[in-house]
């Protein structure tokens, strides 16, 4: 069986925007076996959910050594000569034999365009690939096609501090929803926790009595916790384009990103700002608009 490698060193949210690709490409090879070297804990997510054969840490490459000499620098390459065809995120050293390469270049995306579709696209300058658009972006729809009873997950962190939602605006939306009997969830995750922990805010109607906290699941264990969500609202992060994917009703909210480019891609999506505008800017009654269009309140 011929072993294809995709290689791209990414953040969560960035990683889950390879589905596309790797979907095209097992259209494209059926018979090959699949699979993807990054941050081994986001890529496993897209390995529960069928996307790859196998993932890998790209630590386990050793790209470093690649342009060097001696025992370490021979077995890096030679592992990553064992693939038949390589799509990778960084230009490899010319002369080492390497098989057919496609190189993936995120810092050329253009706006207007998913993301996830500029991937293809890029490896499709290579080699012929059809995407099948939005759907190679969603993970499927095992989930009902109504909103579910299960909590509505709140997202407020992200891994860049200036794409996070004001706290005094995920409060006054808290306190809203909860006055509507809206069960809510909390995602906390490391980056949330190092800088201003959720556990910690004046929530409405006190802490765990009225709220649930999902905190430092894995991105398999997070997805899990998703099935039967009620919906989810949260920054442009990782999490917020799992619920997407998954097919949960999804509000995002965007500040500088560009929505064309970065927006959750799913069956039930909401974008509420972006292409500039402060977070600030972005009031809880415009996502609560959203929200309401979804159905979710």
């Amino acid at each position: 069986m011929p072993r294809f490698l995709v290689l791209r060193r990414a953040a969560f949210g960035d990683t889950l925007v390879l589905l596309p690709l790797l979907r095209a490409m097992q259209r494209r090879w059926p018979d090959a076996s699949l699979e993807l070297a990054g941050q081994a804990d986001f890529a496993a997510v897209l390995h529960a959910r069928g996307a790859v054969a196998a993932v890998h840490s790209s630590e386990d490459f050793a790209l470093w050594a690649l342009t060097g000499s001696g025992p370490a620098a021979e077995r890096a390459r030679g592992r990553l000569c064992a693939y038949q065809r390589i799509v990778a995120d960084q230009e490899l050293p010319a002369g080492a034999g390497w098989p057919p390469v496609a190189r993936l270049r995120p810092e050329a995306l253009v706006p207007g365009v998913p993301a996830g579709r500029q991937l293809v696209q890029q490896v499709a300058a290579v080699w012929p690939l059809a995407v099948a658009w939005p759907r190679d972006a969603w993970f499927g729809l095992a989930r009902p096609p109504e909103p579910a009873s299960g909590p509505l997950w709140l997202c407020p962190g992200s891994g860049a501090r200036a794409k996070c939602w004001p706290r005094a605006h995920w409060l006054l939306l808290a306190a809203e929803l909860s006055a509507r009997g809206v069960p809510l969830g909390v995602v906390v995750g490391p980056a949330e926790q190092e800088r201003d922990d959720p556990r910690r805010w004046p929530w409405p109607g006190g802490l765990p009595s009225t709220l649930s906290f999902a905190v430092d699941l894995s991105p398999v264990a997070l997805a899990d916790r998703f099935a039967g969500a009620r919906g989810c609202v949260g920054n442009d992060s990782g999490p917020t384009h799992l619920a997407a994917m998954l097919g949960v009703p999804t509000v995002a909210v965007f500040g500088a990103s560009d929505p064309s480019v970065w927006a959750p891609q799913g069956p039930r999506v909401r974008v509420c700002g972006g292409s500039g505008r402060s977070l600030a800017e972005v009031a809880p009654a415009e996502v609560r608009a959203a929200g309401a269009a979804l159905g979710l309140w």
